[in-house]
């Protein structure tokens, strides 16, 4: 019987030991992953509520530079992205010349506008000669009067002819100016008529310092009056533009402090709000859904190198 007791023990314990490893075996396959996780002080701080919006950037303070006349324009010798000075040249017009009849009467209008001027110089010397007498007239007559050699009423007399003198002179000037100014009219009307003359080109200038970052007429054409031929921007200068359904609008003010991210860069630009249009407008929303919508134009505290006009940008304004 000894030997059967044994094998029973034997049986016993791997049953035992069976089950044990069958149960580790289930607790290993059925236990939860392990979940690993951040922890942090809990402290009291502001909560910060912002506005999100996409927007885009554009120059501030834009310049349309047009052709103030009608001609030729020659071919320009600047693109898009150059920097320019105030006062540089950014295009030449040719001025149209006129037929040979209307450039006769334009001759003859010149000679009489400058015959008229010469008039009005010599007017002007004979008036400037009779103020400085009548002036020094009335101070001899002062210095008589305090002797008592002349009568009041003889004083008086000269002080009024010194004064009706200096009147004649202001009006003899003012003559004068008017006949230079029909000198040079005339002298408009013959621009362009002598193709070797430089006077028959005129020449459009930058209006500020800034960049053209957009050139309207890149060729040599006949343009009208008026036509843009460039757009500068003002010291390179860039706000933001960010349109916002009107129900968000409402709560944005002038001054509030707005984030600029999704540019390009890593870092987060700071900025604020500085005016918001008065009229909304329609908008049609990527699901087909009409919104009435306003643009909210914020300022850069710093523009990064490397950041242009119409750029898209992730505007979030602190509210």
């Amino acid at each position: 019987m000894k030997p059967t007791t044994n094998w029973l023990n034997a049986k016993g314990i791997g049953l035992v030991a069976a089950a044990a490893f069958a149960a580790l075996l289930l607790w290993a396959l059925l236990r939860p992953d392990v979940i690993v996780v951040e922890t942090a002080q809990a402290q009291r701080r502001t909560l910060t509520v912002t506005i999100e919006e996409q927007g885009r950037t554009r120059a501030r303070d834009p310049f349309i530079v047009a052709a103030p006349v009608n001609g030729r324009l020659l071919r320009p010798a600047f693109e898009a992205g150059d920097d320019v000075d105030a006062g540089t040249v950014l295009a030449r017009i040719a001025v149209p010349p006129d037929d040979r009849r209307t450039e006769a009467m334009a001759q003859a209008n010149l000679a009489a506008a400058q015959a008229r001027r010469a008039a009005a110089e010599s007017a002007v010397s004979e008036a400037e000669s009779a103020h400085s007498r009548a002036l020094r007239e009335e101070e001899r007559r002062g210095e008589l009067a305090k002797t008592g050699n002349v009568t009041p009423e003889e004083v008086e007399f000269y002080a009024q002819a010194a004064i009706s003198a200096e009147a004649r002179l202001a009006s003899m000037r003012a003559a004068l100016q008017a006949a230079e100014a029909e000198v040079a009219s005339a002298e408009s009307r013959l621009l362009g008529n002598d193709p070797d003359d430089e006077d028959g080109i005129f020449e459009v200038t930058a209006p500020v310092s800034g960049t053209l970052y957009r050139v309207f007429e890149e060729n040599e054409r006949v343009v009208p009056a008026g036509t843009p031929l460039y757009a500068l921007s003002h010291d390179n200068a860039l706000e933001v533009v960010v349109d916002l359904v009107t129900q968000d609008a409402v709560r944005v003010a002038p001054g509030q402090m707005l984030r600029l991210t999704g540019w390009g860069g890593s870092e987060t630009l700071p900025g604020y709000i500085t005016r918001i249009e008065p009229q909304a407008f329609t908008k049609v929303s990527a699901l087909g859904v009409e919104e009435q919508r306003v643009n909210v134009i914020g300022a850069l505290q710093e523009v990064p190198p490397g950041l242009g006009a119409e750029y898209r940008v992730d505007v979030a304004i602190v509210v």
